[in-house]
């Protein structure tokens, strides 16, 4: 079996959260101090048509530089095809084209590496990014709401990312190609925002994914499902900027007549029995957008969704490396795994499906570049990221069975007593996107986007 560094859940996350403090858009702290470009990461083939039919597209064109890459990875032994294998992780490289038409942040790799940044700041590469963004800027032709909003998402987080300078010796040969970059960003962010009213009419593509997907209805209270906050920020709403928001989902094994009791108790079972009186819980997230006075809003459109149900089994019907947790008077405690992310080609193609795809537990997802875990390299080769399943790649977090909890092992009050409430939060409201909102709105690379706003004129 394959063997990872995995901490406890109190380490790992003190962890997180020194990195999120370090690195989630400061200016104090700069990216990596050289560029060497790695063979792990390139541009991908070619554009791809995801915002148009047309690949030349302008905005196809923006989305290849921000998110299509190739890539140089290793595999698990849980994929036998990458033998041979050391300490359960392949010797070989294998190439692989990221398209990126998913729940991701741009110039990927980006949050623990510069790599995506310098990518497209490096001719031909700069050249030809810098005309698709003025391209756009000189379009006058028409976008939908869903696709401006798509788009202005991830305008945002690249010009999030490009708002950190880097260190003395490389900002002196790439800070004005930064800069330029930068300006033609915030631009067209600004020349593609959505009216107040336009943001309050997109479509709720959740309710597809309970419809199409079987996914649980998570915002009807008479399903059982309560919405809860207990400490903010988030590290998830953190490391994303407070560019969108996570919002935490629980399922009631049955009805409390003191739910507030209940859920008061939830942080002391932590230790001992994470998921007792749960059914499942789930992590909904949702984007913020800049409308086009400047103010940032929630929104109803999700980007990714994590389910986990809670089931038990009997020890004949159970196979082996199924996530079983322990057993409990003769049966198995284990966490069905239910997870979509957004396309946007999808979305803007056939918007009733919502543009959410689903995946099993058994999907490849990186141990690396795409969560909060680092696979560990392999002798003196380049470090890649490793494929793994998509189950062993949320045990990283929530452990063998994926019954931890992270809302409630993330933080400890000093004094027990001095433990706050859980809160019961009104699913039909923002209040979690509101709390995000005031984080932004503190900072530097929000203000400096902001002024955009205040010295143009909207064009659409």
């Amino acid at each position: 079996m394959w063997r990872i560094q995995r901490w406890p859940i109190t380490i790992l996350c003190a962890a997180i959260l020194a990195s999120v403090a370090a690195l989630a858009g400061s200016y104090v702290v700069a990216q990596e101090t050289t560029f060497n470009p790695p063979k792990a990461t390139l541009l991908g083939s070619v554009p791809q048509p995801i915002y148009s039919s047309d690949p030349n597209d302008a905005w196809n064109r923006i989305f290849y530089y921000l998110f299509s890459r190739r890539i140089e990875t290793r595999l698990s032994d849980l994929f036998p095809e990458g033998a041979p294998f050391v300490d359960g992780i392949s010797t070989r490289l294998f190439e692989r084209d990221e398209i990126g038409d998913r729940a991701i942040d741009p110039l990927y790799p980006s949050k623990f590496a510069s790599t995506g940044t310098y990518l497209v700041l490096t001719d031909p590469a700069y050249a030809n990014f810098k005309k698709a963004l003025q391209d756009a800027l000189d379009d006058n032709g028409q976008r939908s709401p869903v696709a401006r909003a798509l788009m202005q998402s991830d305008l945002w987080g690249a010009h999030d990312i490009l708002s950190v300078p880097f260190l003395r010796a490389d900002e002196k040969d790439l800070g004005q190609l930064r800069m330029n970059v930068l300006d033609l960003i915030s631009r067209l962010i600004k020349k593609i925002a959505l009216a107040p009213e336009e943001i309050k009419s997109l479509p709720n593509n959740y309710s597809a994914a309970v419809r199409e997907h079987s996914f649980p209805d998570v915002f009807a209270r008479d399903r059982g499902w309560v919405e809860v906050l207990w400490f903010y920020p988030r590290v998830h709403d953190n490391v994303a900027g407070f560019r969108r928001t996570a919002r935490v989902f629980l399922k009631l094994k049955q009805p409390q007549s003191d739910v507030q009791h209940f859920l008061d108790g939830m942080p002391d079972r932590e230790e001992s029995d994470p998921i007792s009186g749960l059914d499942g819980v789930a992590l909904v997230t949702q984007l913020l957008l800049i409308d086009s006075k400047g103010k940032l809003e929630p929104t109803s459109l999700t980007s990714e969704v994590q389910v986990r149900l809670f089931e038990t089994a009997t020890k004949d019907s159970i196979k082996p490396n199924d996530g079983t947790l322990k057993m409990m008077d003769g049966t198995f405690e284990r966490a069905r795994l239910q997870v979509c992310e957004i396309s946007r080609k999808l979305f803007l193609l056939d918007p009733a499906s919502g543009g959410l795809v689903p995946e099993d537990d058994n999907s490849r997802a990186y141990a690396g570049h795409y969560s909060f875990a680092e696979g560990e390299p392999v002798g003196q080769g380049v470090p890649a990221p490793v494929q793994v399943t998509l189950r062993v790649r949320c045990a990283f977090c929530h452990g063998e069975g994926l019954t931890q909890l992270m809302t409630f092992a993330i933080a400890r009050p000093p004094r027990p007593k001095s433990s706050p409430p859980v809160k019961q939060l009104n699913s039909k409201e923002h209040e979690t996107a509101k709390l995000a909102i005031a984080e932004k709105e503190k900072s530097r690379d929000y203000q400096a986007l902001l002024a955009y706003f205040d010295r143009e004129t909207p064009r659409h």
